[in-house]
């Protein structure tokens, strides 16, 4: 078995982060995720970061185990490829700006008369109508509108260093497609499901980010942000982050090394090291400031204090817990080369190794999908011909942009 969602087959119409992760999960999990791109350019994270070959590697992460398909939607022979195609798939994903695709002529409503069990989930912005819906939408945007932006530091707003919020909105949208295909499995039919990037952040925050905004009216006992509890202190040779939550933990870490902070009343429960974080942060700083990362891990680890290193980027991959967990894989892709990225954090019984195939080149499994939905082969010569001539024009483009 490749998979628990094996026997199931996924249209993907997105690009860049939020809709290729939801089809990346799928695709992990064993579904025929089939990625629809446009010629010449295809998927824009293609040529996103750094890359090889022509390859970016965020886009060789997030589109592993697919198939690649192109479409020219302008194209009435193509349309009738993608309706073939579409009579044939159980879910349909799609993160066009709203209102496209209607004006293609793919929207769920057209859709759904060809295949009334297909689940179709559109991945937006801000939503598919609203004041913001129209809006051009970047995760850094969803970090300003969700208040993530404004909590990272105390003197300005500031962006969490990752896009966050298009991984959480696709692993929502994968999420809600499995529950979708259980639900038809009782109903028979399909569904619309629209889910926006700003209702995602918010759902994925709310529960310790706003719990100081979550209970309404007086008599509400206020105990800061959860953020507050947690610092980082320096050491010798790096960084450390301690959870000092527990007084005896704070009473350990004191004796260990031999602070006299534990008769500091401005440190002496945890409410008081919460008011007075930033003066306990320079405190430990010059507690650590002869003591190495490991020594003070080791030392708090024997006597059951929560710590750990403060990895680098460069770091991750020679953790002893991630070698041991076989958190990430190096393999060699035909295109980028070698690489490594994360596994899946999930293994199913049966399933084998989730990587079936790398991610593919730009059209490159078109003559073997056309095959499968009996496009005559004049028709499939002809498309080849014209993915000829787009390759020959991006590569004459690239070599003008070179001189």
């Amino acid at each position: 078995m490749s998979g628990p969602l094996d026997s199931y087959r996924v249209v993907e119409l997105t690009s860049t982060v939020s809709g290729p992760i939801a089809g990346m999960i799928l695709a992990d999990q064993g579904a025929d995720v089939i990625k629809i791109e446009p010629p010449m350019i295809g998927d824009l994270a293609r040529y996103m970061g750094s890359s090889r070959n022509g390859m970016g590697a965020m886009y060789a992460v997030l589109n592993r185990n697919k198939r690649s398909l192109v479409l020219d939607f302008k194209e009435a022979s193509d349309k009738n490829i993608f309706s073939k195609l579409i009579q044939t798939a159980d879910v349909l994903i799609e993160n066009y700006r709203p209102g496209v695709v209607k004006k293609l002529g793919i929207d769920y409503d057209t859709l759904r008369v060809l295949r009334p069990e297909l689940i179709y989930v559109s991945i937006s912005g801000y939503g598919q109508t609203g004041p913001y819906s129209n809006r051009r939408v970047y995760d850094p945007l969803i970090q300003a509108s969700s208040g993530t932006a404004a909590e990272q530091s105390k003197s300005r707003p500031t962006n969490v260093r990752t896009v966050m919020f298009d991984k959480v909105t696709g692993f929502t949208a994968a999420q809600a497609i499995t529950a979708a295909l259980l639900q038809r499995v009782k109903t028979g039919f399909g569904q619309y499901i629209p889910i926006s990037m700003l209702a995602s952040a918010l759902y994925y925050q709310w529960p310790d980010f706003m719990w100081s905004h979550t209970l309404l009216g007086e008599g509400v006992n206020h105990a800061g942000e959860l953020a507050d509890y947690f610092q980082v202190y320096k050491a010798k040779d790096g960084y450390v982050a301690v959870i000092l939550v527990s007084d005896e933990h704070f009473r350990i870490l004191c004796g260990l090394f031999g602070s006299e902070l534990i008769d500091d009343p401005r440190f002496s429960s945890f409410p008081s090291r919460i008011i007075n974080a930033d003066e306990l942060r320079s405190a430990l700083d010059a507690v650590f400031s002869e003591a190495l990362v490991d020594d003070i891990c080791k030392q708090l680890d024997v006597n059951n204090v929560p710590c750990s290193r403060v990895n680098t980027l460069e770091d991750i991959h020679r953790d002893e817990q991630v070698i041991h967990e076989e958190a990430l894989v190096e393999i060699d892709h035909p295109v980028a080369g070698p690489m490594r990225f994360a596994s899946t954090p999930f293994q199913f019984t049966g399933q084998g190794n989730f990587l079936k195939s790398h991610a593919a080149t730009l059209g490159e499994h078109n003559r073997e999908i056309l095959l499968e939905l009996d496009v005559p082969e004049m028709e499939i010569k002809k498309a080849e011909e014209r993915e000829r001539l787009n390759r020959e024009k991006m590569a004459d483009f690239n070599l003008s942009q070179a001189k």
